[in-house]
């Protein structure tokens, strides 16, 4: 068994599937009349707002397996940050990341975090920076709809839950 690449694998794996969670949510935003509403919520004054989340979770997708291949993720929308925006967002991120597997990511990563310079191993980048944040902000987003009335639960989320409703 290659760990190494079994690793790297799942991290493949992890970074497109919840890419793919993030476009499923920003399609039924897409098709609600309040929409522009809902993603300009914040949860707090000193965050930002559910549209950013957004993309802010797909920006970590491309993050978490484009510098380990050595490939530049496209910048982050910071305006005109509507749903069919934010979805095309996904989609250029996607095209970055649709082709990569696990023996297209490097050893070593070189990145900012904040202000700190870091240097980390793939598997510590990946595992322990670049999914934990797309996964921080894709919760953030889905915060920021409950809060502001829309009617989504875990299963949307992730895709693998299932809630009957006992009536």
């Amino acid at each position: 068994m290659d760990t190494e690449r079994d690793f790297a694998a799942a991290a493949v794996d992890t970074a497109k599937y919840y890419l793919g969670r993030t476009v499923r949510l920003l399609d039924r935003v897409e098709r609600r009349p309040d929409a522009d509403r809902l993603l300009a919520i914040r949860l707090a004054p000193d965050m930002f707002d559910t549209g950013f989340q957004f993309a802010l979770a797909a920006r970590f997708a491309g993050r978490a397996l484009g510098p380990p291949a050595g490939r530049d993720v496209p910048d982050t929308p910071e305006t005109d940050l509507t749903a069919a925006r934010l979805i095309e967002y996904c989609d250029e991120i996607g095209e970055l990341i649709e082709p990569l597997g696990p023996g297209d990511l490097g050893a070593r990563v070189l990145h900012r975090a904040g202000e700190a310079d870091l240097d980390q191993d793939t598997a510590g980048y990946v595992t322990c920076f670049a999914l934990p944040n797309m996964m921080f902000h894709l919760s953030m987003a889905y915060a920021g709809l409950r809060h502001g009335g829309m009617d989504v639960g875990k299963a949307d989320f992730d895709g693998f839950h299932i809630y009957r409703t006992l009536a």
